[in-house]
């Protein structure tokens, strides 16, 4: 059987420094913003959804939700079923949550390790077009969604079982890590190489960073050189380089709310019907992760907090 679930749709997160997100999100990554939220959370948008990362008031770091996208209210009736026979324990939010949220249905629901999920159908577009804060190209995501997700996790095995077997996702790649790292997976919904991926790290659970796919690379050169200044900037973890796996070109940064953002282009888009030929590239294992690049350059400064479930 496969997913139900078309896309990433948004990610929302509480963070002190939520109003820091309100300049950040438009100078270093050129998203719009978009209206804020009912508790005052500060919204970015990267296309004509209202919005895609959601950043709420609270004392401390950590993910509120990831909301991935069913097509329909028949095809959410079905997905909550599976997840009811994983035993999930899926639940309906209260319309007012979902109003929050901008979309009509929303299911809410936890993975193995406690992490909040949620799906929804019907997300709000209310025209305010893509019209960006400076010059930009776009971002991916039509029917590949927002980007993607990974979570550091004490088993990685245990998660994937789980998005595989109550939310029909499909492995793309695994890779062994280094000791003290274990494997790490990657899972796709749709043509995105992936759409979430799992870092196995002993004794953590938590968001590791989030994904933003520009349509041209100088948008992301630009970020890069000219908005940050380059390798020396204390806020990057990983300077600018190139995966094998999904092939982006890409760099990661410390955010001020405390999380990372992987800024990239290029990414690799899995051709489903080339699935049975030999020489497809829909799985792969492997122990190299890079083509050139992504050197780490900084540890996380004192104001970035690691997210906990």
């Amino acid at each position: 059987m496969g997913s139900l679930i078309a896309k990433l749709g948004y990610v929302g997160i509480r963070t002190p420094q939520y109003e820091e997100m309100r300049t950040w999100g438009p100078e270093v990554l050129g998203c719009m913003l978009g209206p804020d939220g009912q508790d005052g959370a500060v919204r970015l948008k990267i296309d004509d959804a209202d919005y895609r990362l959601s950043f709420h008031p609270g004392e401390d770091h950590r993910m509120l939700f990831a909301g991935w996208e069913v097509l329909n209210h028949r095809d959410l009736d079905a997905a909550v079923n599976r997840l009811e026979g994983a035993g999930a324990k899926p639940r309906f939010a209260e319309k007012e949550v979902a109003r929050a949220r901008g979309v009509d249905q929303l299911v809410q629901f936890e993975d193995p390790f406690g992490q909040p999920l949620e799906l929804f159908c019907y997300q709000e577009s209310n025209y305010h077009f893509w019209h960006p804060p400076r010059p930009h190209a776009g971002f991916v995501t039509e029917e590949q969604g927002l980007g993607h997700v990974v979570f550091v996790v004490p088993d990685a095995r245990h998660a994937v079982d789980f998005y595989i077997d109550a939310m029909g996702f499909v492995p793309s790649e695994i890779l062994t890590m280094l000791e003290p790292l274990g494997e790490m997976w990657f899972l796709r919904v749709n043509p995105r190489h992936h759409s979430v991926a799992f870092l196995e790290i002993p004794n953590s659970v938590g968001l590791h960073h989030v994904y933003l796919e520009s349509v041209d690379i100088d948008d992301v050169g630009y970020s890069y050189f000219d908005v940050l200044g380059g390798d020396a900037n204390p806020d990057l973890q990983m300077a600018f380089g190139r995966h094998i796996g999904d092939q982006v070109i890409s760099y990661y940064v410390h955010t001020p709310g405390g999380f990372m953002i992987e800024y990239g282009w290029g990414g690799l888009a899995i051709n489903e019907s080339a699935k049975r030929s030999p020489n497809n590239l829909n799985f792969r294992r492997g122990k190299r992760t890079e083509m050139w690049g992504h050197a780490f350059r900084f540890q996380p400064n004192e104001t970035v907090h690691p997210y906990q479930a």
